[in-house]
């Protein structure tokens, strides 16, 4: 990639992943994201592809499908030493949905019963980033994440993350535990929002890692996106060195287009 843009994202830990990533939800039932993924072999051969083409940050989560987006992932990566070799893969816990409802529960049992599901789905024994999905309104974030600090410590997690969430909400997990990444909505589509652009740059300054879900600027219950996909993607990683950017889409044409997104 010959531009001026920085390319790959090192977490405070010592982990480095590509900036441009692969956001699997689409790659479940439509509509809604429920159910299995009805292609399941074309899953499998976009993520593979995706691999290959240097993609090592997979994003998904326990809600997806739900479980099957994520056994979908371990089906395509899971090499032959059971390992996910250099890939990096994300889920996220505490959000319950069925077909026809979506409920959120952060507390601290169901954050480890979700973790312990997604481990599951993911046919190993360590995830490396694990994000409460969005906080319910009811349960402390602090709570949460001192069950996945506790999970953390077990060696079930690598990294801790949050999903939906304040500064003050990411100040207050602070407290308790290492925060490696924050995921909110974030697009060029989007109306601009001073709070979040504010927090961008505090997250910057942490060494933490932000990461925009809905980047091209879709509805997360619908196809399609709403700016060109290299110039979101460009603009997105140009904002500042921690945002990573994890596009998804089902077809492999698109795919490759977003990951020659930055080459000159």
């Amino acid at each position: 990639m010959t531009n001026e843009l920085d390319t790959t994202f090192t977490f405070l830990n010592g982990r480095t992943v590509n900036r441009i990533g692969y956001g699997a939800m689409r790659l479940t039932g439509q509509p809604r994201n429920f159910g299995p993924y009805a292609d399941w072999q074309g899953g499998i051969d976009l993520l593979r592809r995706a691999r290959d083409l240097g993609i090592n940050h997979i994003d998904t989560a326990r809600a997806y499908g739900p479980h099957e987006n994520e056994k979908l992932i371990a089906d395509a990566l899971v090499g032959a030493d059971g390992s996910y070799g250099d890939m990096f893969i994300a889920s996220k816990g505490g959000v319950e949905k069925s077909a026809t409802s979506l409920t959120r529960d952060t507390s601290a049992d169901t954050m480890k019963r979700h973790l312990e599901d997604s481990l599951a789905n993911l046919s190993t024994d360590k995830i490396d980033l694990y994000y409460v999905h969005a906080p319910d309104g009811v349960t402390p974030v602090s709570e949460s994440v001192a069950a996945l600090e506790e999970m953390r410590q077990a060696g079930k997690i690598e990294m801790i993350g949050l999903s939906n969430v304040s500064q003050t909400q990411v100040e207050d997990a602070l407290k308790v535990a290492p925060i490696a990444a924050v995921q909110n909505r974030y697009s060029p589509a989007d109306e601009h929002d001073a709070a979040l652009e504010e927090m961008i740059d505090w997250l910057n300054e942490q060494g933490t890692a932000f990461v925009p879900h809905g980047p091209l600027g879709a509805n997360p219950m619908k196809q399609g996106a709403a700016v060109d996909p290299g110039e979101a993607l460009r603009t997105l990683l140009a904002r500042a060195p921690n945002v990573l950017v994890i596009p998804g889409t089902t077809t492999i044409a698109h795919l490759e287009a977003n990951a020659a997104a930055l080459a000159a």
